[in-house]
């Protein structure tokens, strides 16, 4: 094993010998006693009834509801939607404990350190040459023409990058940077022209800071003055990769939306920091920014963490890049909730719309399109209808969309849509619905009897799953399960490793069970004391179930003697035949008095 790896798990240990789940949750979330457990409603999801359950014999948690589930760390992670590195610090600091780090760990650590740090000094310098110095008037000037305030400017951290590169090294080498610091952090170039000379990237540009959701300025985006006449300069440039700044990774302006994205489920992507500012300028502060068209599989993950809904809200060209629809594919598979914002060709973009029409702006965000409507709308722009291949094209880059519609009046409407779209009758376009459905699914008829035999099974696992949930809630379950019979292997399990302890503790059965039946035993150890019924009403279901069971054996065993009679019956042994057709009336008596019994 890597010892970075064990140094790790070494310390995960260790936090969590030193804190309880109980108190850790607690400082989040109200609990409250109940039983052996603790409760509250679920800060996961929405809910009156409390069904988020944590066990402080276990030290995990459980919600009934949405079903997230974990230990201290993975609540630390899903509550404050941080990775697993921020929610080992974050535990180690509440529990004391001073992260060790191996040497590799250290070194790379040391080095981000330092390229934060050059980044947080770049971005005050810049700060402070827009808003204070004769070097940045011109820069603000254009800032305060697009309407941007003061304080806008304060929040993002906005500034300008003076044409003498001279003044911002010095500054840094002044703060006690090296100049080989200064070359690893991506802002700084040497110049092919003047000896080698050390540069600026971002000279003579607006600068805006990339700040991550942590806080930590990782990058810069310099934009040029209206006034630069040189046409070779590219119109926006961008940090470089480096140790700290990944653009695949990166939202403009999460770290002062994130809380509104949380709060609101719904966060609103844009393209470029100025489209950002201006909505959030506008008082829409649950939106984000990214460079291009494109949404990554990494931003997604991260904007994930905050909500499940987005509003696309990027450039008017957005509908013909085929790399915005694959961006849209991906957070689909993902499962977001996925809507596009249409300006209707009126604006090319969210920061002139607002500026020209604040409601129509708001209006439309109201209106967004569905994902259907968008896809639908973009396709048709892309290849057409006149020709049979660009109807099939469109057909193609709809219909898998369509085949997650669950509701067959909203996917009826929308096959209707289809058909006006390119100018086919409708009856084609459901023909053809159906047909890629079949080739998707691959479906195969089973044999009746077979589903049957499937079903009995899925019945009989269901119905020891319930037994194993009612037994667990038991003052001896051990005794219970001894007496039983688990044709389900992890209960069979679960059931061996309970009845060989002299004692039945869970945190015990979790010590000794198998790493893969650890997350079943402690979600049925859970849900049995979340439940609110009486000693009398667990007994009577127990009765209830063992009767069930009994069923489905009887069941299985006449399927049993069913098929050896119709092999005597070739055989044409009457003696045997007349034995076993016994058995089977004597079973059938048996199972018809419990099936009475239920009834």
């Amino acid at each position: 094993m890597d010892d970075r790896i064990r140094l790790v798990e070494n310390q995960v240990e260790e936090i969590k010998k030193k804190l309880d789940i109980v108190e850790v949750i607690n400082k989040f979330v109200p609990l409250k006693k109940r039983g052996r457990h603790f409760v509250a409603c679920c800060p996961f999801h929405q809910e009156k009834t409390p069904s988020f359950i944590v066990s402080q014999e276990l030290q995990i948690y459980k919600c009934f509801g949405c079903g997230k589930a974990g230990d201290v760390f993975s609540f630390m992670e899903e509550y404050n939607r941080i990775d697993f590195k921020d929610a080992l610090e974050d535990l180690a600091k509440i529990a004391g404990i001073k992260l060790i780090r191996s040497g590799k760990l250290n070194k790379e650590e040391s080095i981000k350190k330092k390229l934060f740090e050059i980044n947080k000094e770049a971005a005050k310098f810049y700060n402070f040459i827009l808003k204070s110095h004769e070097l940045g008037k011109e820069a603000l000037a254009y800032v305060e023409k697009r309407g941007i305030s003061l304080e806008i400017i304060n929040k993002f951290l906005m500034g300008y990058a003076p044409k003498d590169s001279r003044l911002i090294i010095n500054y840094l080498l002044k703060k006690g940077f090296l100049l080989e610091d200064l070359m690893k952090n991506g802002s700084f170039g040497k110049s092919q022209y003047r000896q080698g000379q050390t540069y600026d990237r971002f000279q003579d540009r607006l600068i805006f800071p990339q700040i991550d959701f942590r806080d930590r300025v990782v990058g810069f985006s310099g934009r040029i003055l209206p006034g630069n006449t040189n046409a070779n300069l590219a119109k926006y440039i961008n940090s470089p990769e480096t140790e700290v700044y990944h653009k695949s990774q990166m939202f403009f302006g999460l770290n002062l939306a994130k809380e509104r994205i949380k709060k609101e489920n719904l966060a609103i992507i844009v393209e470029g920091e100025l489209d950002m500012i201006s909505p959030f300028q506008a008082g829409i502060e649950n939106v984000v920014a990214i460079k291009g068209t494109a949404l990554t599989e990494e931003q997604l993950q991260l904007i994930r963490r905050y909500a499940d809904t987005l509003i696309l809200g990027l450039d008017s060209d957005f509908a013909g890049n085929k790399a915005s629809i694959r961006s849209i594919e991906l957070a689909d598979k993902m499962d977001f909730e996925i809507r596009v914002l249409d300006l209707e060709g009126k604006y090319k973009d969210p920061d002139e719309a607002i500026k020209s029409d604040l409601k129509f702006f708001k209006k439309k965000l109201k209106e967004a399109d569905t994902i259907w409507d968008f896809i639908l709308k973009s396709s048709v722009k892309n290849y057409g209808v006149e020709s049979p291949r660009g109807k099939k094209l469109v057909l193609v880059t709809i219909l898998p969309f369509l085949a997650k519609i669950n509701n067959l009046v909203i996917r009826s409407d929308y096959l209707r849509k289809v058909a006006l779209a390119i100018n086919s009758d409708e009856d084609s376009v459901v023909e053809e619905f159906k047909k890629y459905l079949k080739a998707e699914n691959g479906i195969i008829p089973i044999k009746k009897e077979g589903k049957e035999e499937i079903e009995r099974g899925d019945m009989r696992e269901r119905l020891e799953e319930r037994l194993m949930t009612l037994i667990l809630r038991m003052r001896k379950p051990k005794l219970a399960i001894k007496k039983l019979e688990w044709r389900t292997l992890r209960f069979k399990k679960i059931g061996e490793v309970i009845k060989k302890l002299k004692k039945f503790e869970a945190d015990r059965v979790v010590r000794k069970l198998e790493a893969e039946l650890i997350e079943t035993f402690n979600n049925l150890y859970l849900k049995a004391f979340e439940e609110q019924n009486t000693s009398e009403e667990r007994k009577k279901e127990r009765g209830k179930i063992l009767r069930q069971i009994e069923e489905l054996e009887l069941k299985d065993r006449l399927k049993v003697l069913s098929g050896i009679i119709a092999n005597l019956e070739a055989s044409e042994d009457e003696d045997k035949i007349a034995k076993v057709e016994a058995q089977y009336a004597q079973i059938l008596t048996k199972l018809a008095i419990l099936q009475r019994a239920r009834s």
